[in-house]
């Protein structure tokens, strides 16, 4: 993954007599996503009051590369509105549930040359035994063509691949997410057309995560 952007990049303030004011918005960007809008004025920050432009540029800086998800408080039209502007893939969360961070700065003007170049880094990492790595390609995918379901059907597939290794290895914590995330693709899947041979891959993917919850052993507590 590139370097994490600011999630209040493309969104322009100004001095204003409470907190700063929204001058513009970039269009498509991840604040616009969020619903932030030009002439709100922003006044606080996760637990930060913003009184001053410096004070905004100097929380702003701080989170930078740091914050994935960061909760606001704007005035619009002089009524208080709490919003969250994350760096997620919208079509990713919006369509399968899962929080996604994509590669911000690799854009295509062809979704689909955007899915085929990353299930081609996803193969690449896969043949090099790299899994996450892979995951994570494929999720990039899926954010360019978020309704392709042979790619949401190989991401659940590497999530499972995944939950089996954490499990195996004692990593529960990290087993049972990979598992939730897993489950919540193959849940969605079924909004969408499947064919038999898609079917016949969800019911395995569904037989190996039992097996492999079958296996796990859970230490017991320490006194």
């Amino acid at each position: 993954m590139a370097a994490q952007p600011s999630v209040f990049r493309g969104v322009v303030v100004a001095d204003s007599p409470l907190g700063v004011r929204v001058i513009s918005v970039e269009e498509a960007s991840q604040a616009q996503l969020a619903d932030l809008r030009p002439d709100d004025i922003l006044v606080r920050v996760r637990d930060a009051d913003i009184r001053s432009i410096d004070e905004f540029a100097v929380v702003s800086g701080a989170l930078r590369g740091r914050a994935v998800a960061v909760p606001v408080l704007v005035f619009r039209n002089g009524t208080p509105r709490e919003l969250t502007l994350h760096l997620y893939s919208y079509p990713v969360l919006q369509t399968w549930g899962l929080e996604v961070v994509p590669d911000h700065d690799l854009r295509f003007a062809e979704p689909r040359v955007g899915l085929d170049y990353w299930s081609r880094l996803g193969r690449g990492f896969e043949g090099a035994g790299k899994p996450a790595e892979a995951l994570e390609a494929y999720l990039n995918g899926l954010h360019n063509v978020p309704t392709d379901t042979a790619t949401a059907l190989h991401v659940s597939r590497l999530f499972v691949s995944l939950s089996r290794q954490r499990l195996a290895d004692g990593s529960l914590t990290d087993g049972i997410a990979d598992l939730r995330q897993a489950l919540q693709v193959l849940e969605r899947l079924f909004d969408h057309p499947l064919t038999d041979e898609q079917l016949r891959d969800v019911r395995a993917q569904l037989r190996e995560t039992l097996q492999g919850l079958r296996q796990t052993r859970v230490p017991a507590p320490s006194i």
